[in-house]
Formats: C-alpha cells, sequence, structure tokens
C-alpha cells in the first residue's frame, strides 16, 4: 500500500541516495522490460497470422503439383487406352467377335501392357457391355450387383466408371474405357480395369496426420484416403481443381498435437510479461508513455509484416537501445523477405525438379522403347493404312516427349547465353512462323516499332518468350482479330509488347496466371506464361500483363538497353 507518510519516504529515500549512474542503470532494466513484453505480444499476435498465410501458400502450391500428378497418370493411362483400341486387330477382333480368340499378337501386347503394376486387367467387350475377353483371363470379374450406382464420367472419348472401394478382402479399382469403332460406328469398348491405390497413392506428398489428411472426392459421393480406401467426411481446409470432371482432391484438417502445449506456453509467457509489467507501470509511468510513442513505429511495422508487406520501414531516430533496435528491426524485415521470397521459390523448384525428374525416368524411358519399337514396325509395314497409324503413334510420342520437355524446361531452365540481337529480324521470323495459324484462325497479325533496336539477351529465349505469347493471343481470339508485335526506346530500356484484340482475363485469373500448372483451358500443363515470365527474368527482363475483359491482353516486356549505333532499315 501506498500512502503520503513517512513509509512512502522510506520507499523513495534508497533510491534517491542512488547516483545518476544506478538510476540509469535500474531505469534501463526497467524500460527494457516493457518493450520487450510489448514485443513479445506484437510478435505472437502477427507472427501466427504470418506463418497461418505461408503455409496457406505452400499447401496451395502443393495441392496444384499434386492434382497436375494425378491429371498426368490419368492422361498416362488414357495414351495407353488409345494405342490398344488404335491396334488393327483390336478392330479386327470385335468386326469378328464370333470368333472370341485374340490374335497372338494382339494377345502378347496386351499381356505386355497388364505386366503395369497399376493395371489389373484389360477387358473387352461388346457394345451392351459383356465381357467378350479378359487379359489376363483369371482375372475375370462379375458384374456388381451395384453397377448402376457407380459414378460414371464422360469426358470426350473417354469414360471413367468407379470407383469400387475395397471390400471383403478384395482391392479397389475404377474402369477406363474407349469405344472401338469401325466407318464411324462403335463395334466394342475396350477398358483398363485400374488398381485404385495407384491413383490415390499420387496423393502421399500432401499426408500430414496432424494437420491435415488428403482425400480424392468423386462428385461429393466418394472419398478415398491416400491408400486407396474409403475415407470418412471432415472439416475441409483446402481444395484443388477437378484433375477430371468430377474428381478433386481435398484437405480434411487432422489432429493439432502442438496445439495445446503452444497454447499453454504462449498464455504463460503473456501472463509472465504482463505481471512484470504492471509491478513497475507505476514508478515508471511517464518512461512507459515515452517508450509507447517509441514503440508506436515498430508495432505499426511488425502489422504491415504480418500482412505480408515488408516495404514499410520503422523510423531510426529513437534514442538508446531503442534506435538499434528499430536499426535491427529494418534489417531483420529486409531480410526476412528476401528469404521467404527465396525459399518459396527454392522449395518450388525443387519440388518441381523432383517431379520432372521422376517424370523424366518413368515415362521417357518406357516412350524410348515404344518409339524404337514403332520405328521398326514401319521400317518392315508395307500396307499405306497401317503406316499411317504408325505415323499416328509417332506424333503422339512426340507430343508426350514434348510435354516433359515443357515440364523440365520450368524446373531447370538453362543459363542465358547472351548476344546482340536485331529485333526486326526475330519479330519477322516469328511473323513467318505463326502465319499458318493465324490464317487459320483469321488472325491478323502486325509488327511496328523502331527497325534498328538491338537486345542484348539469348536469342533463342526471345523466340521462344515472343512465340509462347503470340500463340496464346491466337488462341484467345477464337473469332478472329488482330495481333501486334511492338518494340521501341523507352528512357534507355528497350520495350516489347504483344497485343490482341481477344476476350481478355479477368483480374482474379490475371492475379493466379503467372503461376506454374494454372490453366484455364481444357488441355494444356499450365507452364506457357510461367516459363516465358522465367526465361524473361533469366535475361534481366521484366513483364507485365494488362488484360481487360472483351477488350484485350497486353504483355509488356522491358529489358535494359544496348547502346549499339546501327543503321536505319
Amino acid at each position: 500500500m501506498l500512502s503520503l507518510g513517512g513509509r512512502c519516504l522510506r520507499l523513495k529515500l534508497p533510491f534517491t541516495r542512488l547516483n545518476l549512474a544506478r538510476r540509469y542503470i535500474w531505469g534501463a532494466l526497467v524500460v527494457a522490460l516493457i518493450p520487450l513484453a510489448l514485443i513479445a505480444g506484437l510478435y505472437d499476435r502477427y507472427s501466427a497470422n504470418l506463418l497461418n498465410n505461408l503455409v496457406t501458400n505452400r499447401v496451395e502450391s502443393e495441392l496444384e503439383a499434386t492434382a497436375a500428378k494425378l491429371d498426368n497418370f490419368l492422361a498416362t493411362q488414357v495414351n495407353r487406352l488409345e494405342n490398344i483400341v488404335d491396334l488393327p486387330d483390336t478392330t479386327a477382333f470385335f468386326a469378328n467377335h464370333e470368333d472370341s480368340d485374340l490374335r497372338p499378337l494382339l494377345a502378347d501386347f496386351l499381356r505386355i501392357e497388364t505386366e503395369s503394376p497399376d493395371i489389373y486387367a484389360i477387358e473387352l467387350a461388346d457394345i451392351d457391355g459383356n465381357t467378350l475377353q479378359t487379359i489376363p483371363s483369371n482375372r475375370y470379374r462379375e458384374k456388381p450387383d451395384d453397377f448402376s450406382t457407380l459414378p460414371l464420367v464422360q469426358h470426350g472419348a473417354v469414360t471413367i466408371l468407379g470407383p469400387v472401394l475395397p471390400k471383403n478382402n478384395r482391392p479397389g479399382w475404377f474402369l477406363i474405357s474407349m469405344p472401338v469403332k469401325l466407318n464411324q460406328e462403335t463395334i466394342g469398348m475396350v477398358s483398363l480395369r485400374m488398381r485404385l491405390a495407384s491413383l490415390s497413392e499420387q496423393m502421399s506428398s500432401l499426408v500430414e496426420p496432424n494437420v491435415y489428411r488428403p482425400h480424392i472426392v468423386v462428385f461429393d459421393r466418394v472419398r478415398l484416403s491416400a491408400v486407396g480406401t474409403a475415407a470418412e467426411p471432415g472439416i475441409e481446409t483446402a481444395g484443388s481443381r477437378q484433375f477430371f470432371p468430377g474428381w478433386k482432391i481435398q484437405l480434411v484438417k487432422g489432429r493439432d498435437i502442438y496445439k495445446e502445449p503452444r497454447t499453454y506456453i504462449r498464455y504463460l509467457l503473456m501472463v509472465a510479461a504482463a505481471s512484470s509489467a504492471l509491478c513497475l507501470v507505476y514508478l515508471f509511468f511517464q518512461l512507459s508513455e515515452r517508450l509507447s510513442r517509441n514503440l508506436q513505429p515498430l508495432s505499426e511495422g511488425a502489422r504491415a509484416v504480418a500482412n505480408g508487406n515488408f516495404s514499410v520501414p520503422v523510423p531510426e531516430d529513437a534514442p538508446g537501445e531503442l534506435g538499434i533496435l528499430a536499426r535491427s528491426y529494418n534489417q531483420m524485415r529486409e531480410q526476412l523477405g528476401k528469404l521467404i521470397e527465396s525459399r518459396i521459390d527454392v522449395e518450388r523448384r525443387a519440388a518441381l525438379g523432383n517431379m520432372a525428374a521422376g517424370i523424366a525416368h518413368e515415362i521417357r524411358n518406357p516412350l524410348t522403347t515404344v518409339s524404337a519399337t514403332v520405328h521398326g514396325l514401319k521400317r518392315t509395314e508395307k500396307d499405306a493404312e497401317r503406316l499411317q497409324m504408325l505415323d499416328v503413334i509417332s506424333s503422339e510420342i512426340a507430343r508426350v516427349d514434348g510435354a516433359i520437355s515443357e515440364l523440365l524446361n520450368y524446373a531447370r531452365p538453362s543459363e542465358p547465353e547472351k548476344e546482340h540481337v536485331a529485333i526486326k529480324e526475330i519479330l519477322q521470323s516469328i511473323k513467318v512462323l505463326i502465319a499458318a495459324t493465324a490464317y487459320e484462325s483469321s488472325v491478323v497479325v502486325n509488327i511496328s516499332g523502331q527497325s534498328n533496336l538491338v537486345l542484348l539477351l539469348d536469342q533463342a529465349h526471345l523466340r521462344q518468350i515472343l512465340l509462347n505469347l503470340a500463340l496464346n493471343a491466337i488462341e484467345a481470339m477464337p473469332e478472329g482479330g488482330h495481333l501486334t508485335m511492338r518494340a521501341y526506346r523507352n528512357k534507355g530500356s528497350a520495350v516489347l509488347e504483344v497485343s490482341d484484340d481477344g476476350t481478355g482475363i479477368d483480374d482474379d485469373t490475371k492475379a493466379k496466371v503467372l503461376r506454374p500448372f494454372f490453366t484455364t483451358k481444357s488441355y494444356g500443363s499450365g507452364l506457357g506464361l510461367s516459363i516465358t515470365n522465367l526465361l524473361v527474368e533469366a535475361n534481366g527482363g521484366t513483364m507485365q500483363i494488362e488484360s481487360e475483359t472483351g477488350i484485350g491482353t497486353t504483355v509488356t516486356m522491358t529489358f535494359p538497353g544496348v547502346d549499339t549505333k546501327r543503321g536505319k532499315s
């Protein structure tokens, strides 16, 4: 208890007898406790939001990557099914299905395909759904009683039936089917009975049991866990795009074993800091007010950092240790922004690099074998129709290899080999390359600007950048339009613009368009613009996208200027 009597004086006298140095020592100690308590509270409040934002961004990136893996897995199986359907022996079997025996070459080919661990069996059925042949024959299945209630998706020529969940110690499966046609009429169906766990295991990288659990959700009716079994619904924390119509990934909240201990320690620290501050608040009230004024910029800076804005500096003119703290905070803010940006980029590139290497290993090796086999068959084949089929197979192999190369180019882009490049020659060559495509789409291509403009960058990279942007612009004008490629100087910099008057993109799509694997098309890998942006930055440039729905899109690239004198053309 405090009073105006002698007891209060007895409390003050020892303090008054302290010399000035000791007063400042004790005052600095007390003043240090208060900002530490305030900073601890601010850190606890805003760092949690910052961490949640970072985790959310990482989860979204991993969801997009996993959805791309599942999409690629299904595309691989569809390509395998197309190869079977396109075989002449397959058509011959259904055209003469009274003779239920398979030709030896077709039977051997189907047995080789069923050696894949992802395929249980290959089924050949008539147009009424009656199974004619099952390869291997010992894996013949009876049609389940609830066959008509299974989810069914028709996407183009491909039909997916299922999934059928594991039951009675039998594994789960689903069917991928495609019709066999002769003279534009369906004469039969070829189906791959797929191992359900092979699809769900693609989500293994998302499994975090104590944080969230990944599910594959089919039409909001069937839920699959990462091991291919039935999963119970839960609280959804995030979801992916549909990697196949009606099929998507959903993250369900798991057990958070760290929440209660973390909350207890947080409250304990806050109570301890608050108790220390309350014990000293009366004695150093004036000092705390002054300290609060100096801490206000730190609070605002911490709030800006929690909101993801690392560009708000804190004034460094505070006295003593507070000035040092402000300078240290500014250094921490700058380094934290750089660290977070580089860390996210490194993790994304590492994940993509691992995925790209896996794809190259798992797909290119069998593709090489298939390509060599097709090449050998073409050398000995005399029938013109079969040669045409083999050419189609070769072109599809080349298309798959191109998609793999595109993914590798994003994950591991080549270093630029810079040289002086005349922009006029590049623009003219790009115009020639896209002329046929533009003509088919009723698009008029124009090039303009300063013809003597010279850039210092990788010529191959520049060609790929302009070609990607030009083809995207043509696709954005399905009803025809105008494509303009323009080059000019602007305050010592070289500027390239690619403009179209197509459908344009909305603000929400524009914010996501440079993300890897993001696409609004029903085809493609979603890496075109991401690779383009990487190549621009690798050559020292920047890229901006301006677009308005229904009016068109303009992509502006700015590169360092080159002081090279050339005559006008």
